[in-house]
């Protein structure tokens, strides 16, 4: 027999078997066969034994070796094929029978065949079984008829090898050139046959049953027919004399079996190869929906007229990609007051637009961004990125470029953010420049100005509404000055501006003016329209007769993201229910929607009342910004804190009215020059450090670190400075800025070493400025892990006396060095010491790090059962304790690595990997280190093409951090896409030992 055929992974369908020999294409030799067929038996074998072509028995089906059989209307006789009956009659017999195995066999086999034609040829042929089967009638006749079917199909199905779209092997490759037009037209005439033959079939088992049971010989003699009609056409089949000998189609169908068992399994390995690649493509995306918080897109005002035909053309012009492909940027650009944002609103509900970004629409109000780093967590939160990613900025470009479609930013008021000075506005621009390089997003920007912020964006600067449409705004509000004739001239006044029109009908319709009062009272003073508007409105006497209405409107003006309901009073302890209402009838306060509606002023108004806020309402708003910071202060003391969770929360919910404020107050203190700043300082500074804590361990914020820093050492006190000089040196390292890192932390060293330790907080933080400027010192100095262990040693006297968590933190610096020195024994016992001491000092944050450490050494030793148990310990209480973070990240890649240990099935490593990758938040060196582990799983599988996925992008995020000891990655990334795109162009699998050299053995450390 011809070679076996070769299985190879990505086979899903079959191809016809080079097997096919000399065929007989020649008319002189096509006409000697026919002469022979009309010789007797004896002249018939004598002159056919010098043959060498093998031959089809049309009797049984069977191919002969050597012989040809004699051949009338298609029934040959065969010795070897004959029994005797009890008259001593030769009769004929099959030796092959056809069963359910053969059926189930073909059907297999037709659903992947490869070639359309052979497929066909094959589904008609098993038509026509199942009408033999349903034919119980004439039983041995259609018996002889069926078997001979399903032999010749099974031959035919031998012709069938590899998929079409993979590619064939040298002697295969030519395949579909050398399928001759004989072969196409022989096949064609068959399905034809079968086709045929099926139709007669059915037709006699739909006769009726007393014609049947009456005429018998009716139905014996056209399932003759039907088989002599199948001879024939097996006759003309010439291809068959190059298949091999029928003795072996039992083997031949058990072979088909297997090889159909075989690709079946393939196919759906396949599907899982699919599956894993698009599987890891998914989770390389957005974050799951269910952690994403986004703001929802408030709905436009629905007092909103003069503004259709410009809509239209902003949202025609969204929709559209410019000439280099990318998506539309416009801007809306005009003074307080035109309505910028409801028009934006409204484009943002147009139907275009709806359909055109079905699933992606952010809304990002920049007005509480008042810095580049605000800007951030405001399109953090926009988008839907956790905020506790360290690389922020590229956190937000990854979410927005993985969105499957288009999608679309408002950036509204992005005037607050852009009229920075103008070192913080080049920062904003390099923001805005790299949102602005997503092809795939669409941008619509409001901002209080006559230019946009990239000069080649679109934008309109938007006009006034007309009289017509003034006075429709107007009247809804206010329809009893429908009939005065003051209206029109009222509304020529205003500059038909729709924010000061809604305004004055507003203050109309609740002091009960008519258009004539109002217009009197407007001549008597102002010259700005808006704040003209804003302060007729606050002095009327609607407003000014309810009590605290007016403090209330100047203390919600200085918190830019507004308060919710339940958090007014930590603001304004005195307000007063009946000023909300009082507020929201004058069109000043908008209200939100919700079981704890958010309270807050239109940023055109806000900017009104900021100039006339007395010093000492300001004042007072920032001593209750101080004073929350003060009463939520867990962040101080880390996930130590029990507090510190649901502390971090709730500063989290006002995070941005107390930067706002914050940095309204250390300018404040760095423009003030008289003697009582040092006193301002030391009042504040206490809630300045909490802040930066709370930044520290959610998103560090450096520039506003170094502020504080600054601002401390304009006091005389010494602790402040040496714990904020302590976090700044902290965030540095975490940022990868190790020289600022070091020399930070060694200016706090010096402060520490002048303090008091009688104080528990002071003695603590020593120690930790100790243990991070060793870590800092060793690696600015690049020195080797063995000579950094006697630099921590050293500190064991300082750790001397009644509070071990000092010692705690000495032995869990020390097994670092050990660890990464490879002295496992004795990093295990430092480790599990130091563990030991903060349980006792009820520091649970500090024992789930040892934890993590305890897996890694005891996975380094081969103790993995126990590691194993360790990392699943570290997992839950990262969980317990809310830090989500790197930590909890690396817990599930140590996991992870434990387990390849242990031989655990893949499907359950990438189940802990999935959560490893959710918890890295996209950070480059967490999400490196997970594909990483991705990426081995899938080249022991020989899953080729999620491998390759999961080695690029752990090279592009590891690509961007530039941190010593994982420069080697991208290049070890690159040599396994390399190996891997050997394999899949050469479609050979490695040998098992140089796949293995690809898959090292699990790194228990970063």
């Amino acid at each position: 027999m011809d070679s076996e055929p070769e299985l190879k992974s990505g086979c899903l369908t079959l191809c016809f078997w080079k097997g096919r020999r000399r065929r007989i294409r020649n008319t002189k030799d096509h006409k000697r066969q026919k002469s022979r067929s009309s010789h007797d038996d004896n002249e018939s074998k004598s002159n056919i034994e010098s043959e060498s072509l093998p031959a089809y028995n049309t009797v049984s089906g069977n191919i002969q070796e050597s012989n040809l059989t004699k051949r009338g209307k298609g029934v040959a006789k065969r010795r070897s094929m004959e029994d005797r009956d009890t008259n001593g009659n030769l009769t004929k017999r099959y030796v092959f029978e056809a069963s359910r195995k053969t059926v189930e066999v073909l059907q297999g086999v037709a659903e992947m065949a490869g070639v359309p034609l052979v497929k066909q040829v094959l589904e008609i042929g098993l038509s026509l079984i199942k009408a033999c089967e349903e034919l119980n009638e004439v039983q041995e006749k259609v018996q002889q008829l069926k078997n001979r079917v399903a032999e010749f199909l099974l031959v035919i199905a031998k012709f069938m090898d590899r998929p079409q779209d993979a590619k064939l092997a040298p002697h295969f490759s030519t395949f579909f050139a050398e399928m001759s037009e004989d072969l196409e037209r022989e096949l064609g005439d068959l399905k034809i046959c079968l086709d045929s033959i099926t139709k007669r079939l059915e037709h006699i088992k739909a006769r009726n049953a007393l014609i049947t049971a009456m005429l018998p010989e009716s139905n014996i003699d056209e399932i003759q027919a039907c088989e002599t009609e199948f001879s024939d056409a097996i006759e003309r089949f010439q291809t068959l004399r190059g298949l091999h000998a029928a003795e072996d189609i039992t083997k031949l169908q058990d072979k088909l079996e297997v090889v159909y068992s075989e690709i079946k399994a393939i196919s759906q390995k396949v599907t899982q190869l699919q599956t894993s690649f698009d599987d890891l493509k998914a989770r390389l995306g957005p974050l799951d929906d269910s952690q994403l918080v986004v703001p929802t897109m408030p709905n436009p005002p629905t007092i909103f007229h003069g503004r259709n035909e410009i809509v239209n053309e902003i949202a025609n012009t969204l929709a559209r990609r410019s000439i280099d492909g990318k998506l539309s940027r416009f801007c809306i650009l005009g003074p307080g007051g035109l309505g910028k944002t409801s028009a934006a609103l409204a484009v943002m509900q147009h139907p275009l637009i709806r359909s055109s970004f079905e699933e992606g629409q952010f809304w990002i109000p920049c007005n509480t961004a008042n810095s580049p780093n605000a800007l951030l967590d405001a399109l953090a939160e926009g988008t839907g990125v956790n905020p506790q990613t360290k690389n922020l900025l590229r956190s937000i470009l990854s979410r927005l470029s993985s969105l499957p479609g288009q999608s679309i930013l408002l950036l509204d008021n992005f005037e607050t953010p852009w009229l920075l000075d103008e070192g913080s506005q080049s920062r904003i621009q390099a923001i805005l420049e790299q949102l602005n390089s997503l092809p795939n997003v669409a941008i619509l920007l409001t901002m209080r100005s006559n230019s946009p912020p990239l000069r080649d964006w679109k934008h309109t600067d938007l006009p006034p509404v007309n009289l017509d449409n003034s006075r429709k705004i107007y009247l809804d509000i206010d329809g009893a000055a429908h009939d005065s004739p003051d209206l029109d001239v009222l509304l020529d006044t205003l500059g038909h501006m729709p924010g000061a029109v809604y305004l004055m009908a507003n203050l109309g319709a609740n002091s009960l003016s008519t258009p004539t009062e109002l217009l009197q009272q407007w001549r008597a003073g102002g010259i700005n329209v808006m704040d003209h508007c804003i302060g007729l409105s606050m002095k009327s006497s609607f407003v000014t007769d309810c009590e605290g209405a007016i403090e209330l409107l100047q203390v919600l003006s200085m918190l830019p993201a507004g308060v919710f309901r339940s958090h007014l009073k930590l603001w304004l302890p005195s307000y007063r229910p009946e000023a909300i209402q009082c507020l929201r009838k004058a069109a000043l306060l908008h209200v939100s929607s919700g079981s704890d509606p958010k309270l807050f002023v239109l940023p055109v108004i806000q900017s009104c009342v900021q100039k006339i806020i007395p010093d000492n309402v300001r004042q007072r708003v920032y001593n209750s910004c101080c004073q929350i910071l003060l009463r939520y202060n867990g962040a101080i003391d880390g996930p130590n804190n029990p507090l510190f969770k649901a502390h971090s929360r709730f500063v989290r919910s006002e995070q941005s009215n107390v930067e706002s404020l914050l940095t309204e107050m250390l300018t404040n203190i760095f423009h003030s020059h008289t003697d009582t700043t040092a006193e301002t300082v030391a009042h504040q500074l206490d809630a300045f450090r909490v802040f930066i804590w709370f930044r520290y361990w959610s998103q560090p914020h450096v520039e506003l670190a170094v502020k504080v820093a600054q601002a401390a050492e304009m006091t005389n006190n010494t602790t402040s400075q040496a714990d904020t000089l302590l976090c700044l040196g902290k965030m540095y390292r975490i940022t990868g800025k190790s020289d600022d890192a070091l020399k930070t932390l060694a200016r706090a060293r010096e402060l520490f070493s002048t303090l008091d330790y009688s104080q528990r907080r002071n003695r603590r933080n020593a120690m930790r400025c100790e243990v991070t400027y060793t870590e800092m010192s060793a690696l600015v100095r690049s020195l080797r892990q063995e000579d950094v262990i006697p630099l921590v040693e050293s500190l064991r006297p300082q750790c001397e006396g009644e509070d071990t968590y000092l010692e705690a933190l000495r032995l869990e610096s020390l097994s670092a060095y050990q660890f990464k020195a490879h002295q496992f024994e004795a990093a295990l016992v430092s480790i599990s010491e130091s563990r030991n001491l903060f349980r006792e000092n009820d520091c649970p944050f500090d024992a789930a790090t040892c934890l993590l450490d305890l897996a890694r050494i005891l996975g380094c030793l081969e103790r993995y059962e126990e590691a194993l148990q360790i990392a699943d310990e570290a997992v839950s209480s990262f969980h317990d304790l809310g830090f989500e973070g790197y930590n909890t990240c690396f817990s599930y890649i140590l996991k992870a690595r434990i387990m390849k240990s242990l031989q655990a099935p893949g499907d359950a490593i990438l189940e802990v990997l999935n959560d490893a990758l959710k918890h890295s938040y996209r950070e480059p060196l967490p999400l490196a280190f997970t594909l990483l582990e991705y990426g081995e799983v899938y080249l022991k599988r020989r899953d080729w093409r999620a491998a390759t996925l999961a080695y690029e992008e752990a090279r592009n995020a590891i690509s961007r951090l530039d941190k010593e000891g994982h420069r080697g990655i991208p290049d070890e990334c690159n040599n396994k896409i390399q190996v891997i795109r050997r394999y899949e162009t050469q479609e050979v699998d490695p040998p098992e030992e140089e796949l293995a050299s690809l898959i090292p053995a699990p790194r228990l450390f970063p």
